[in-house]
């Protein structure tokens, strides 16, 4: 009995600590966004929309769960400064189990990724259908697995958004992204688990 009590005080504590990482990573990422609304320029505001598709690649020891597989995803971006960008995105990955002995695989896995992000635009083209920017932030990812748990860890971000502009108010936009999520190495057998959303699609302001 007394172990089953100690069992069941460690379990709590770990969603203590859990819960508190989320609540600080959601915090950070408020007051981040906070001080570069405060310092925007309204007269500066825009505002563009995402639709991508792409492919998901686990990396490190969550390849060893799952491949990598199809992905969707959209993005709202909002423009604070000259260079600066607020943007808001998620990205949906369907992965197939990892290959395991004897010809078997393990279970489907979907990966749900949810980030806000500071971007900054490090180059442009002469005539502005051309630029970069840079991005990195925090939110968290969402693991689910098919026949069993779902799980929903902080997370990071870093990545960079290459647009090419279409004519108008359309544009081509090309998203390499890496995203970490800080998962519990009891339920996914990581406490890092890394994948990389690459995607392309339109992009369109307003």
């Amino acid at each position: 009995m007394a172990g089953h009590w100690q069992r069941v005080q460690n379990s709590k504590r770990e969603g203590d600590k859990k819960e508190m990482l989320s609540i600080k990573s959601g915090s950070a990422v408020a007051v981040l966004v906070a001080m570069t609304l405060a310092a925007a320029s309204p007269a500066e505001a825009q505002v563009a929309l995402e639709l991508r598709g792409g492919l998901n690649v686990p990396t490190f020891k969550i390849a060893d769960a799952a491949k990598a597989g199809p992905s969707f995803g959209a993005g709202l971006n909002f423009k604070l400064a000259d260079r600066v960008w607020l943007i808001g995105d998620a990205d949906f990955g369907f992965h197939k189990g990892a290959d395991l002995a004897a010809g078997a695989s393990g279970p489907s896995v979907d990966v749900y990724h949810y980030m806000g992000k500071l971007g900054y635009q490090v180059s442009g083209s002469s005539n502005g259908k051309v630029s970069l920017i840079l991005n990195a932030g925090a939110g968290a990812m969402t693991f689910k697995v098919d026949g069993g748990s779902s799980f929903t860890y902080p997370a990071i971000n870093v990545g960079a958004k290459l647009i090419f502009g279409l004519g108008g108010k359309v544009s081509f936009v090309v998203s390499p992204q890496g995203d970490i999520a800080f998962s519990k190495k009891a339920e996914l057998g990581t406490s890092n688990s890394w994948v990389w959303p690459f995607a392309a699609g339109l992009r369109i302001n307003f």
